[in-house]
């Protein structure tokens, strides 16, 4: 017998599965070098739209049947009746940090998600993918020319956190939606102290404690979309999420080297009690809408609680994050496609914000600014997104860091009508 949902629900799968089998890979093998990701759980990513980064990262209110927006779940209900969704994004970094007196380079390339969604009635639709949360990697190395000789000291970190949702959204009454996340959060991250002498006798001790994190979080989202017309319409969208408590597993190694020897020699383990490590409440707001047939624009906040941030009982002092994005979009011609600068979808957009670490208690501001465009695919709905973003973290002033960032991301959204009967006569 024809079973339209446990049809859509096995491509899902197998989709999915597949995806699965190369995603933590391609996450885990990025090496970044973010000196600040040595606060907290790292750099965040969990609350990035990637594929709406060319305006300025606006998702509170932003709903497309043609993208996965799982930044706020309650917009999964945009889909059409016999579609499927897909969509990757691989994301580039190149960045300068620089203080008063040095500066250095760097980049990295890496998967920003896999995701999908579907409907499985005209009010519930499902939706499930693979992002990362946070990513750790830094190198911070301190010379102390004491006497009877000198000393460096390194410290590294590297890992970071996985987020594996499955969304669920639903349309009560017309023009309202209401969605949730569940994701399992998962993955390990370590910190590295090393210290290493001149002197004669000195051992190289290196000290590694590594995190290993599991647990769930749940996300809300809510959305109210009202039409004026067929060309302009609006939505009001917001999200919630609870302070959430993950496992985490730590184990301590102190190891040591004498001089002339090549390996370690491990002096002291230990596996700690298990732990928690405390994520905290987050919530987000905003506006989005159609102006006419070419125009489009929105507006969000987004703020996140990291002063109550707790990784087995200890707390670091972090900043609550906060930003403020505003994007618009632009379609030249809708009539015609005579031309593929007459199919293109413009976009830009504007950041400003806070970040959740504040080195020697000072709060770093950054702010961004981007671009992109959404080139379709001839006679379907699939596209290719491209976006691209300048932004700028703390200053040079009281022996800080600057941070430029230079963000390119390339985005592909497969959309397919599979789930249509086939008739024949």
């Amino acid at each position: 017998m024809y079973n339209p949902f446990c049809r859509r629900l096995a491509t899902a799968l197998i989709f999915f599965v597949g995806s699965l089998m190369l995603a933590p890979q391609a996450f885990t093998q990025v090496r970044i070098n973010l000196p600040y990701s040595i606060y907290g759980v790292g750099e965040l990513r969990f609350n990035q739209y990637f594929q709406n980064m060319g305006m300025g990262g606006i998702s509170q209110g932003y709903r497309s049947n043609l993208s996965v927006n799982d930044v706020n779940p309650a917009s999964y209900t945009a889909t059409d009746s016999t579609s499927f969704v897909f969509e990757t994004t691989l994301f580039s970094h190149f960045y300068e940090q620089r203080t008063n007196t040095v500066k250095q380079q760097a980049d990295y390339i890496s998967l920003g998600n896999f995701s999908f969604k579907f409907p499985v009635t005209p009010w519930w639709s499902f939706a499930a993918g693979l992002k990362p949360y946070s990513a750790v990697g830094y190198q911070i190395r301190e010379d102390d020319q004491g006497q009877p000789g000198a000393f460096r000291y390194v410290y590294e970190g590297s890992g970071g956190l996985n987020q594996l949702f499955i969304g669920n959204a639903f349309e009560p009454v017309k023009g309202l939606s209401i969605g949730m996340n569940a994701s399992y959060i998962f993955g390990k991250f370590n910190h590295e102290s090393s210290v290493v002498s001149d002197s004669v006798g000195v051992y190289l001790t290196n000290l590694i404690r590594a995190n290993d994190v599991t647990g769930w979080m749940f996300g809300f989202g809510m959305q109210y979309q009202h039409i004026i017309s067929d060309n302009r319409w609006f939505v009001v969208g917001a999200t919630f999420g609870n302070q959430q408590d993950m496992d985490v597993s730590r184990t301590e190694t102190l190891r040591r080297m004498l001089p002339g020897v090549l390996n370690y020699d491990t002096i002291y383990h230990n596996v700690a009690d298990p732990g928690t490590l405390t994520l905290p409440a987050y919530y987000g707001v905003g506006l989005y809408g159609r102006l006419n047939r070419q125009w489009s624009g929105g507006i969000d906040y987004q703020r996140q609680n990291w002063e109550s941030y707790q990784i087995m009982g200890s707390s670091q002092n972090l900043n609550n994050s906060q930003q403020v994005s505003l994007g618009v979009g632009f379609s030249p011609v809708v009539e015609t496609y005579s031309s593929i600068f007459h199919s293109i979808r413009y976009s830009a957009g504007i950041r400003y914000g806070q970040a959740y670490f504040q080195p020697q208690g000072e709060p770093l501001n950054e702010f961004g600014i981007a671009f992109g465009l959404h080139i379709p695919v001839r006679w379907t709905f699939s596209g290719i997104k491209l976006g691209f973003e300048y932004s700028q973290r703390g200053s040079t002033t009281d022996h800080l860091m600057q941070e430029n960032f230079y963000r390119i991301n390339f985005g592909i959204n497969i959309y397919e009508r599979w789930f249509v009967r086939r008739r024949f006569f």
